[in-house]
């Protein structure tokens, strides 16, 4: 069976697939990671999509839901590209977080230096970005970029931290 379209529940025992994948979907909600979904071509994002299908989920479903597309360019391998976010109205910071953590563990596992983005939508504002570890960058460009840095550092994930409090005993 082939490894795209699958729903992979748990990101560390799938890591090898998930670390050789260049595109794909994380879906949380409830606060929790549900699934990262493996695809073999990169989410196409054209602006009527983004704003008809933004308003729509936006005014219409108040489920606390996000898919997180990310892809990996071919002619840049060490940076992963956040290319587009889906909420809904009853979408919690919890779950956006969730979401980004498992970003996170893609990143690291992927070795990615950073994680790039462009924030089209004007709700994320440049404090929300900052407060999600983002700084702006490419400043003489048009549109809202920004870049989440990691170049080797990656924040702890859940496993590491308990791994170093049992340490610590």
């Amino acid at each position: 069976m082939s490894r795209f379209f699958k729903k992979y529940f748990d990101v560390e025992q799938s890591s090898e697939l998930i670390a050789a994948s260049p595109y794909g979907m994380i879906e949380a909600s409830q606060g929790k990671v549900q699934f990262v979904q493996l695809r073999p071509w990169p989410k196409l994002v054209s602006g009527v999509e983004a704003l008809w299908l933004g308003g729509w989920s936006h005014r219409h479903l108040r489920r606390d839901r996000a898919q997180f597309w990310y892809s990996q360019p071919m002619a840049h391998r060490n940076f992963l590209v956040l290319s587009y976010v889906v909420s809904e109205m009853g979408t919690t910071v919890v779950t956006l977080r969730a979401a980004l953590k498992v970003l996170d563990q893609i990143a690291e596992l992927k070795r990615s230096d950073a994680i790039l983005c462009q924030a089209a939508n004007a709700r994320l504002t440049d404090r929300v970005m900052r407060f999600s570890g983002f700084e702006q960058h490419l400043h003489q460009q048009q549109g809202r970029h920004y870049i989440r840095r990691f170049y080797g550092e990656f924040p702890p994930t859940a496993g590491r931290q308990l791994e170093a409090s049992q340490r610590v005993l």
